[in-house]
């Protein structure tokens, strides 16, 4: 009887352990998901951030490239948009709850948020890598082609020689291409961060 006891008290202490182990084991994996979920939150803000700005520089991208198709433009107009195509903003994104949890066991326990969470890294990669060319480009084409006739602290164009030449309008075109290519990936990458917020949420109910 006593053996029968000890048994069973063993049984119950193991069964115990495990069940605290499993708790132990849930929460840890709740604070992960919700330390992921606050990044994920964190960079869609960024994103949202940057809508006006992308809509922004897309628009005198176009208008100006339109307007250097027809023939030269007066200063007053180049003014108008060259100093607003000057500007470039790209997202500060968060990324190390996302590789924490990448490379935590917990991913190969829910497959489909690890499939997403790959495939935002790789939009994510490839929007990085096309802003920092676009920014390259932007420095070594377009501010230093106009360097020499554009006062750009002054906001001042000293000649329009240079803006209204067929290099120019090729450098814009460029530019403009950029721009669609940039608001294409942005859109991808935006509906993903929102997809896996929702698998997110529902991983932490």
């Amino acid at each position: 009887m006593e053996l029968i006891i000890v048994i069973v008290g063993i049984t119950a202490a193991f069964q115990l352990q495990i069940y605290n182990e499993k708790r132990i084991s849930r929460q840890i994996e709740i604070n992960s998901l919700s330390n992921l979920k606050m990044e994920i939150e964190i960079n869609i803000e960024e994103f949202e951030s940057l809508k006006e700005y992308r809509s922004d520089i897309t628009q005198h991208s176009i208008a100006l490239l339109e307007a250097l198709k027809n023939g030269p433009i007066t200063s007053e107009f180049a003014s108008e948009h060259v100093f607003k195509l000057v500007r470039t903003s790209t997202p500060d994104l968060q990324n190390q709850a996302t590789q924490a949890y990448l490379e935590s066991n917990w991913s190969y326990t829910n497959i489909e948020l690890k499939n997403e969470l790959l495939l935002l890294q790789t939009q994510l990669q490839e929007l990085q890598g096309l802003s920092s060319g676009y920014q390259d480009r932007k420095q070594s084409k377009f501010m230093d082609f106009l360097f020499d006739e554009v006062d750009f602290p002054a906001f001042k164009i000293i000649s329009m020689k240079a803006i209204n030449s067929i290099t120019f309008k090729n450098i814009i075109w460029n530019q403009t291409s950029d721009e669609y290519e940039l608001n294409r990936l942005y859109d991808l990458a935006s509906a993903q961060l929102h997809k896996v917020d929702s698998l997110l949420t529902v991983s932490l109910e």
